[in-house]
Parts: structure tokens; sequence; C-alpha cells
């Protein structure tokens, strides 16, 4: 394969996340933009050897959001309203140890604040995505992985005529 082919699984769990955050995150990004100061850790997390979905459920907060990205793989997303990187770092700790503690395996956690909405959703994803490729890859789990998305600058054509 050369370097600018990727897995068949890669590129559908980057599409699977688009699939299911899209919305969600377009509607938090609109109420950061309308209702003032307003941020979020966004939390992507898998396990082996435990179901996560009842557990996450029952460990989230009323105001988190719970996301199955893929049931088969067990990877899951929570966003996880007025968290700020430190509390989002202690709550994957949590999570991996109360994982850990249920029985499972190699637990993998990628998170990021984002506190403006000057980043792509689809910047977000895909950072997150190629994060959690990359430490599944090296088999660097138990640990919480925090990520910052890469500014993208846009451009306009100031040519065009109408």
């Amino acid at each position: 394969m050369n370097e600018l082919s990727f897995p068949e699984d890669e590129i559908k769990l980057a599409k699977s996340m688009m699939d299911q955050l899209r919305t969600t995150v377009e509607f938090l990004y609109f109420l950061m933009e309308h209702r003032g100061k307003l941020s979020f850790t966004m939390i992507l997390l898998s396990a082996d050897d435990l179901q996560l979905e009842n557990l996450l459920q029952k460990w989230k907060r009323k105001t988190d959001i719970l996301l199955e990205i893929d049931k088969k793989n067990n990877v899951y997303v929570l966003l996880c309203q007025s968290t700020d990187k430190k509390g989002g770092e202690q709550f994957g700790e949590i999570l991996i140890s109360n994982i850990r503690m249920h029985g499972g395996t190699e637990v993998y956690c990628v998170e990021t604040e984002l506190l403006t909405t000057s980043y792509t959703i689809q910047e977000v994803i895909f950072t997150m995505v190629e994060k959690y490729i990359q430490i599944k890859e090296e088999h660097e789990f138990d640990k919480v992985f925090f990520i910052k998305p890469i500014d993208i600058v846009y451009t306009t054509n100031c040519n065009i005529i109408s």
C-alpha cells in the first residue's frame, strides 16, 4: 500500500463519525455562536472485552451526549458540555479506570476541547480519527490523548464577477 492509500476500516470510521456527529456538533456550534460562552469536550473512546454502551450511559452526566460510532468495534463518542480540558482529562481517566475495573482491556481514548467554532467539524473529526488510528497502531492504550484541531485558513477569490 502506498502512502496515499488508507485502509477501508479507517475511512469507514471517519465516515461513521461524520454521519453520527455532524448535526449534533453543528447545533452545539450554533449555541456557541448565539448564546455566548459555551465550550465542550469531545471524547472518542473504545475498549476490548467489554460492551461500553450501557456503562457509558450510566456514567455520563445528563448534559453529556453519548453517540454510538461503531457498535461492532465498540467505538463511542461523548460530547461533554461545559467541560474544559482539565475536566475532560479527569473524566477520561475515570472512564478508563472504571472500564478496566469492569473487565475492559485496551481502552483507547482521544479528546479535544472546543472553545470556538473556528475549526470545521470535518477538521475536528478527522484530527481525532487520525490520532485514534495512530494510538491503536502503536498500542498506546489506557491513556488519555488530548489533541488540538489544526486551524484551517480559508481564502476567498476576490476576482469573482457576478
